[in-house]
């Protein structure tokens, strides 16, 4: 069994989910999957999103997959807002491959994404 760990800061979505208090995240959650590091605060929110609904057994796969319809139409509604909320974002991805002689190896990746917000000015108009 594979096992992803993630921790992040996100008010927004804490509120979204009800899963966390004050925004600061520690989930642990476990895969069959093989699973690659995200590269920005999007593919955090997807690999969490599918992390969660594999995992219904779990407090926050309950709660993820009891309310889903209602998540994700108001992370749809926020989602600029959810994703420039990330912050301080950690994932340790541990991967279990057993060889050919029944030895288990396990490789560890950690991954730290800083997240920046970039503003885009509109032009005026005269």
């Amino acid at each position: 069994m594979n096992h992803v760990e993630i921790k992040f800061d996100n008010d927004i979505l804490a509120d979204i989910l009800h899963i966390s208090d004050f925004g600061k995240y520690l989930i642990k959650l476990d895969t069959e999957r093989v699973i690659q590091p995200p590269k920005n605060s999007v593919d955090v929110l997807g690999m969490l999103f599918t992390l969660l609904e594999e995992n219904p057994e779990t407090p926050e796969g309950r709660v993820y997959n009891g309310n889903l319809a209602e998540i994700l139409h108001r992370t749809i509604n926020n989602l600029p807002d959810v994703i420039n909320s990330f912050n301080n974002i950690e994932i340790t991805i541990t991967i279990n491959t057993e060889d050919e002689n029944g030895n288990i190896t396990e490789s560890k990746s950690v991954t730290n994404i800083t997240v920046t917000e970039t503003k885009e000015e509109l032009p005026i108009e005269e």
